[in-house]
């Protein structure tokens, strides 16, 4: 613990040494690039920098899933997770999500010290108030070695885990001393000893390491030891006397690196002390060596931070971090390289840092505002490449830098070449001069003089096209360069000799050209959404390339042998020059894995490797295999958005392109796929047990039980680079035909397999499209008990027992399915002959509706001419007849509509008194002439309005005292309407002193076709025993009933309550003074109706009411009719011959006859009425009619 504190002062005193010149840095870091290490590239020597340079790590926080931004120590298993000791307990990484285990995990303590993985893979874990902690290899049991479980153990803070070749586990503890467990589990302790120089220097070990050689070296907070077997030996020489021990670190080659609070050195394998060999700056300090990679460096632990010692030179390392906002010094607590080369950083206050696997690969070269000798075009737009080895670059600060791609130097050479605007493209010609494309301009630069002429939209004949400058090709002697408005050709001194505007010389109007290279015959080839072109001298004019496609292409390359390299929409097209024409050889899509884009830029390396820049990231592709691996920022790029034409292809054999986040350097015969392949580990297995999940991870034979449901299975390939690229597949044996793909998640469930023992194979390929080795997963599916032979002998047993006793019961269920069904059947044939007598009356009444017009019109016309007292009376009773039959008709189609459903309720303002008044003067008469007193009981309150449909409610009452009149012979009928409660809404009562309803005859009262007393009662008094059902039906559908009261011989009541919904009467709702309007006489009627018996009638109806009336028997006739007269309105039939009255009617509007048209049909559509609107008609009439009902629907078409 101490010497831990006194590590953390010393960096506190240096930091505040520093604060002034460190802030001033860091305010010049925040508008830099913060994900480049470019810096570290441009201080460093130029041997050192002959080697690839690391990008900066990437850092994981409490963000990313850490449980702690203070990382302690770090540790790989056995399978290649990856285990990180953390302030706030230890975490398993598997490359893409983490697993944590605390105290309510079983841990006791959540600061954990140390982390070691032994040769059985059993974790030992060192923490601050729980001791030392072991957990099994299957990751599920922990044992715990602490002060109340272990006599010997002093203290409970372990600070450091070792382990030595025997099997012993070392461990270090604070102020507790030393301790040994063997591998039979047996505890030793080691302490100071007074006056005996071979015992340990100090109860507090926090630093533990083991050699190759299996040498156990003690570092405490009193200087070094060393275990020889026995005993430890001292090191008084090589360290100031009683030497705070900082940290050490065991090298590959028998070297161990000792950190002290003042100085660093290291002990060779053969025994020598020797100082740390880099030179530091005078301001910075090496503090500790905590890593020594596979390419040589040391990443070293200084006072500025973080920097990395490579072949006796020291370079700084600046850290960016995304959430400070800037540049930050991490307090480092050690570092590890996982086996795949990854390299991992651990602090106390920012996390983990990590750089991935060949990290080493790209470099990246940006704009530091702090920095003045770097790049000073933070956006490289344009690159060439230079006789001398060396790379220019143009882009978005206006200036022209040049490049060594093999030391990172540049030289700035030219600063606002034209004015604020961006260069675009640069070129360098066969002498040395360097030719610069922008905005309306075109420069040549000759670096020796450092002279520079320009050529702009002022330069007469040879002035330059509109637009940007997008490329330059130098061919030969001539310099072609590209516009948005076409292409131009000059001579070395910048005279112009060729203009092809587009349009023009080959070009088409709107062609998008997309690079300029100089072809396999020295002329100029362009590139385009037309295809490829080259230059013909003798027609001057871009011709196509024979063999070339068609389509547009995005950009080329040629390449030895005479190939040709062309980038198309999703894929790359090698052609090889035969000299006159391209051969197409090859193209490399998506079934080999190239992606779904367009690449910008082309270069083939040395191996014959085709290099593709893409907004996408790089591309690098292996025509020999074929394969294809794309390279973005998860491989180390600070940008994946590269610019096109901007891939160059240095004379040493180096690659550039520029992104907006620097340009990328790398050496393309060092970038290829991994030497090492990842683990591939099956990390979880389990069932659905009830309702339990099981683990079965670790289990020594996986058994799936009868009832066990969704076997899962998770698969982890433990590679620590771009882990979600990472995809998986399975087969498992004798089930699937072929592999399953498993997508990125690498997870396959199966919901239920047959009993058996299975094979369960899982694969996994990489991000660099290597597949790893088959892992097998073999379990076995139990058969349900019944299946065993226990449960077959138990089934045969119960079987016999049953037989007899199914025997019995079959029988008995016949006899019960032969009752059923005779039921069914019954209960069938009587509802299809409820739904066939419901279908005849609907037609019946719809049939009957027509002739009815001839009897009551008729009737109607007779009763009006001069008749004796015998003939009225004779015509009177066949009008009552009439009348009484269309009862029953209106009854019966209201008795189809309740059945089909279609019945349908107004909703409209109902004035009550009005309406009671309206039955009171239907029902007294009636009564009257049965010498029975009716008496109304209106308490309703004046003005009251119900929100409903007035006729059904009229209808229900008028049944109710049609009934009341018909049964009662004397005494009285009475009406008592009332407002009930919210729930009853309106209440009506209508009470008779007839002779009673018995109650076994209440219960079927309400059924169709049923009356009190049956055939006699039909006899006595007529009816149809629809009246109840029907009334009924209308008072449900309003949401209401009708409840019956009766005794026999002392009357009954009927009750009927409508919960509708009460308001006052408006104005607007009140009967008008004179509701029955009469057209002004006399009127010319056109009447159209097929049948001459109702023709007659409603033709003499009119006649007798003053009207003329025209007859025609079909559509034309009407037509006819309305083409040399004038009508005032038209009666229309709607089920005429040829054309129906719909069609009369739209065909009289469109011919522009605008008298109101008023339908007469015996239809009962539900949606009679919207048809009639629709057909612009101003009304219907149903039949039967009558003279009055003519009258009133004629004078509210008039009206309408």
């Amino acid at each position: 613990m101490c010497c831990r504190i006194h590590r953390c002062v010393e960096r506190a005193v240096w930091q505040v040494r520093d604060g002034n010149a460190e802030m001033a840095r860091l305010m010049g870091l925040r508008t830099a690039m913060t994900l480049l290490l470019s810096g570290w590239l441009l201080l460093a020597p130029a041997r050192a920098l002959a080697q690839p340079v690391p990008p900066t790590p990437r850092q994981l926080t409490v963000f990313d899933g850490l449980p702690s931004n203070t990382v302690n120590r770090m540790a790989e298993d056995r399978l290649g997770y990856l285990w990180i000791a953390t302030n706030d307990g230890l975490a398993r990484f598997d490359g893409r999500s983490y697993r944590i285990w605390r105290a309510e995990d079983g841990l006791r303590d959540n600061r954990i010290w140390t982390v070691l993985a032994d040769a059985r893979n059993q974790l030992w874990i060192g923490t601050e108030n729980a001791g030392l902690v072991r957990l099994s290899a299957d990751r599920k049991q922990m044992h715990f070695y602490d002060r109340a479980s272990q006599p010997l153990l002093t203290s409970n803070t372990v600070w450091s885990v070792a382990s030595t070749p025997d099997g012993a586990i070392w461990f270090g503890t604070y102020e507790g001393g030393l301790y040994r467990l063997d591998a039979q589990d047996r505890l030793q302790r080691f302490l100071p000893e007074p006056g005996n120089p071979r015992s340990l220097p100090s109860n507090s070990v926090p630093f533990l390491a083991t050699l190759p050689d299996g040498t156990l070296w003690v570092g405490t907070k009193r200087g070094l030891a060393r275990w020889t077997g026995t005993d430890f030996e001292r090191m008084p020489d090589a360290l100031p006397a009683d030497a705070v021990i900082n940290g050490m670190t065991a090298d590959a080659d028998g070297s161990l690196w000792i950190n002290t609070l003042g100085s660093v050195i290291v002990r060779r394998a053969d025994g020598r002390f020797e100082p740390a060999p880099w030179p530091v700056p005078d301001n910075d300090q090496v503090l500790g060596v905590m890593l020594h990679d596979e390419q040589g460096g040391y990443w070293l632990d200084t006072r500025s931070g973080l920097g990395r010692g490579v072949d006796g030179h020291y370079q700084q390392v600046p850290l960016y971090s995304a959430l400070a906002r800037g540049r930050v010094r991490p307090n480092w607590t050690g570092a590890f390289q996982d086996r795949e080369g990854g390299i991992w950083l651990a602090s106390t206050n920012a996390g983990l840092w990590h750089l991935l696997p060949r990290w080493w690969q790209f470099s990246v070269l940006a704009r530091l505002e702090d920095e003045p000798s770097s790049l000073r075009n933070a956006f490289v737009l344009g690159t060439a490449a230079s006789r001398d080895g060396g790379v220019w670059t143009v882009g978005g600060h206006g200036a022209l830098d040049k490049l060594d791609p093999l030391t990172g130097k540049v030289q700035q050479h030219l600063t606002w070449v034209n004015g604020n605007h961006w260069l675009m493209s640069v070129a360098e010609d066969a002498r040395g001069r360097v030719w610069i494309g922008s905005m309306d301009a075109l420069q040549r630069y000759d670096p020796a003089s450092r002279r520079v002429l320009r050529w702009g939209r002022d330069a007469g004949k040879d002035a330059v096209m509109e637009g940007n400058v997008q490329d330059i090709a130098v061919c030969a002697d001539q310099v072609w360069t590209m516009s948005p408005a076409g292409v131009q050709a000059r001579d070395l001194d910048g005279h112009l000799l060729h203009d092809v505007p587009l349009g023009q010389g080959g070009l088409q109007s709107g062609q998008l050209a997309t690079s300029l290279e100089c072809g396999p015959r020295g002329r100029p080839w362009l590139t385009s959404s037309a295809g490829v072109q080259e230059w013909d001298a003798l027609g001057a004019r871009f011709v196509q390339v024979d063999g070339g496609p068609s389509g547009a292409v995005h950009a080329m390359v040629l390449a030895a042998d005479d190939q040709v390299w062309l980038s198309q929409d999703g894929r790359l097209v090698q052609h090889r020059w035969n000299g006159n024409a391209l051969q197409r050889h090859r193209a490399i899509g998506a079934v080999q894995g190239y992606p779904a884009l367009a690449a910008n830029g082309l270069a083939v390396d040395a191996g014959g490797i085709v290099w593709a820049s893409s907004p996408r990231g790089m591309l690098r592709v292996d025509p020999r295999t074929p394969s294809v691996r794309l390279y973005g920022v998860h491989d180390g790029l600070p940008s994946q958005e590269f610019r096109e034409n901007t891939l160059v292809s240095a004379t040493g054999g180096h690659l550039l392109a520029g992104t907006p986040a620097g340009l990328v350097v790398f050496d393309p015969l060092k970038v290829g796929p991994p030497t090492r392949q990842a683990p591939l580990v099956i990390e979880r297995v389990e069932v659905s047990r009830g309702d339990k999940v099981v683990d079965l991870t670790h289990a020594a034979a996986v058994t799936i039980e009868d009832g066990d449901r969704d076997l899962h299975i998770v698969a982890r390939l433990l590679s620590f680079s771009d882990a979600a690229s990472n995809v998986y597949r399975f087969r498992l044996a004798g089930y699937d035909p072929d592999w399953v793909d498993g997508g990125a998640g690498g997870e396959r469930v199966f919901s239920a397999l047959p009993p058996g023992r299975y094979a369960l194979e899982v694969q996994a390929r990489s991000a660099d499209h290597v597949w790893s080795r088959i892992q097998t997963l073999e379990f076995q599916v139990l058969p349900p008990w019944w299946r065993s032979v226990t449960g077959v002998l138990v089934l045969a047993a119960a079987s016999l027992l049953l037989l007899s006793g199914f025997a019995w019961l079959y029988r008995r269920r016949l006899h019960r399915r032969h009752d059923y069904q005779m039921a069914v059947h019954k209960q069938e044939v009587a509802e299809q002959a409820s739904a066939a007598k419901t279908r005849f009356l609907a037609n019946l009444g719809h049939e009957v509706r027509t002739p009815m017009t001839g009897v009551l019109g008729m009737t109607e016309l007779l009763l009006s001419s001069p008749l004796d007292t015998r003939q009225r009376s004779q015509a009177e009773s066949i009008r009552s007849a009439g009348e009484h039959l269309l009862l029953l008709v209106n009854d019966a189609l209201d008795l189809a509509r309740i059945e089909s459903g279609r019945l349908e309720l107004q909703a409209q303002s109902i004035d009550l008194h009005a309406l009671l008044a309206e039955v009171q003067a239907l029902t007294a008469p009636l009564a009257r002439q049965k010498a029975v007193q009716f008496t109304l009981y209106n308490e309703l309150a004046p003005g009251l309005a119900a929100e409903g449909d007035p006729l059904r409610v009229r209808q229900i009452l008028l049944n109710l005292l049609g009934n009341a009149v018909k049964f009662t012979q004397r005494g009285s009928i009475t009406l008592l309407a009332r407002a009930g409660d919210h729930a009853c809404g309106l209440c009506f009562e209508v009470t008779d002193t007839g002779p009673g309803i018995s109650h076994e005859l209440q219960k079927r009262l309400f059924r169709r076709f049923e009356q009190a007393d049956g055939a006699r009662t039909a006899a006595q008094y007529g009816g149809s025993g629809l009246g109840l059902a029907i009334s009924r039906e209308l008072a449900l559908a309003m949401g209401g009933d009708i409840i019956v009261e009766s005794q026999l011989g002392r009357g009954t009541r009927f009750r009927v309550e409508l919960p509708l919904p009460l308001h006052p009467l408006e104005a607007a709702d009140a009967p008008a003074a004179d509701g029955r309007r009469t057209p002004a006489l006399p009127l010319r009627i056109l009447l159209v109706e097929d049948d001459p018996t109702v023709a007659e009638v409603v033709g003499g109806l009119l006649r007798a009411r003053g009207h003329e009336v025209v007859h025609a028997e079909h559509a034309l006739a009407a037509l006819r009719e309305m083409a040399g007269e004038r009508f005032d309105i038209g009666l229309l039939d709607l089920d005429l011959p040829g054309l129906s009255g719909f069609d009369l009617a739209l065909h009289l509007r469109n011919q522009g006859h605008a008298l109101p048209l008023l339908a007469v049909t015996a239809r009962t559509d539900g949606d009679l009425a919207e048809r009639v609107a629709a057909a612009d008609m101003q009304g219907f009439l149903r039949k039967p009619v009558t003279g009055d009902l003519l009258a009133e629907a004629i004078a509210r078409a008039m009206s309408a």
